[in-house]
């Protein structure tokens, strides 16, 4: 079939190949020893059959948006596409909060099996036996993987990095966690943590019984937001009423402040390299073994119900407990015309 000039052609290659009608269009011409100039072809995209290469190419020079070939080795990765996504998160007015990032880091380091693949070329297959691997764990592990995996396939398809989101295909499943309960500390395990509170991080458990701190919350407490003298500190996250709230220093605790803070380290807490803790880092190898030290099985969360139970026995009200906890206020007087100082939440959290 002779075609106009300028509009390109379609070539059969030579060889056992899967695809091989070729479209191409000149890229223009390239001069060799002898001063002769050669036509330099650009290969748009390969065929099993001869009518498709011709209809991808009237398409072509229809001004249709075609796909163009790419070489397999020029396509991204699934690590090439986790990198470009983290990116655009992490680039919204928005900002996301720091256990939010870590859960992804996270979920992105369990599905190292996927790193190197091209992006293109994973099937549901590839996703499914990933999170598969991981279904004995708890929702809370599968819910954080499937978050970064639709948020990936969201963003290829968005940007045409991918044909087909399989990350919507994908069956999530996880194991029901045993004990689901929270058990507050008793008052002699409470006892017990006062009277070791100078062995190694002791004072953390006291510092989270006291507080009503999410562990997430205290790992990532910084030290700029600690206010020593006005006995109270700014943190918390995961909800709107959480974040940012004003949590008051129990009298008791004020000694694990003075000892502990450092105003050169940017967190209450680093890690030796002076970043935050990861939270399953700190709970395997903290936590872990000081439950274990003082014959306590208890999870961090368990802290936090510790908090609001000595608060209730203590007599301090359900506002001040919630503001303290950061729980929602669902009294609209309360959290619209309430305003309540500092100084009476630190009087509040030393009753119990």
């Amino acid at each position: 079939m002779r075609l106009p000039n300028g509009y390109g052609s379609v070539i059969k290659l030579g060889g056992k190949r899967r695809k091989p009608w070729a479209v191409r269009i000149t890229n223009g011409y390239k001069e060799d020893a002898r001063g002769m100039q050669h036509q330099c072809f650009k290969y748009l995209e390969y065929f099993e059959k001869s009518k498709d290469a011709y209809a991808y190419l009237a398409d072509y020079n229809a001004g249709h948006k075609v796909q163009e070939h790419v070489a397999l080795t020029a396509l991204p990765t699934f690590a090439d596409i986790y990198e470009k996504w983290y990116d655009f998160k992490t680039s919204r007015n928005r900002k996301l909060a720091e256990p939010t990032i870590k859960n992804y880091q996270t979920a992105f380091r369990q599905l190292s099996e996927l790193h190197h693949l091209k992006f293109r070329n994973i099937r549901l297959e590839d996703l499914q036996a990933s999170v598969d691997r991981y279904k004995d764990k708890s929702a809370s592990t599968i819910n954080s993987i499937m978050t970064v995996l639709r948020g990936m396939y969201g963003y290829a398809m968005k940007y045409e990095l991918a044909e087909k989101d399989y990350a919507a295909l994908v069956t999530a499943e996880w194991t029901a966690t045993k004990g689901n309960e929270h058990i507050p500390f008793t008052k002699e395990e409470i006892a017990l943590l006062w009277d070791s509170q100078e062995e190694a991080d002791v004072y953390v458990v006291l510092i989270l019984i006291y507080t009503g701190l999410r562990m997430s919350e205290f790992l990532s407490l910084k030290t700029e937001n600690i206010h020593l003298e006005e006995r109270y500190f700014t943190g918390g996250m995961k909800t709107d009423a959480g974040t940012n709230r004003i949590v008051p220093i129990h009298e008791r605790l004020v000694p694990f402040f003075e000892a502990h803070l450092d105003q050169s380290s940017t967190y209450f807490y680093p890690t030796p390299r002076g970043t935050a803790y990861d939270f399953n880092n700190f709970y395997a190898w903290r936590w872990k073994n000081l439950m274990s030290r003082y014959g306590m099985n208890h999870r961090p969360h368990d802290t936090r119900h510790t908090c609001a139970t000595l608060m209730a026995n203590a007599g301090i009200n359900d506002f001040h407990r919630k503001l303290i906890l950061g729980h929602a206020v669902n009294d609209i007087t309360n959290r619209v015309y309430t305003h309540v100082a500092t100084a009476d939440l630190v009087t509040d959290i030393n009753l119990i």
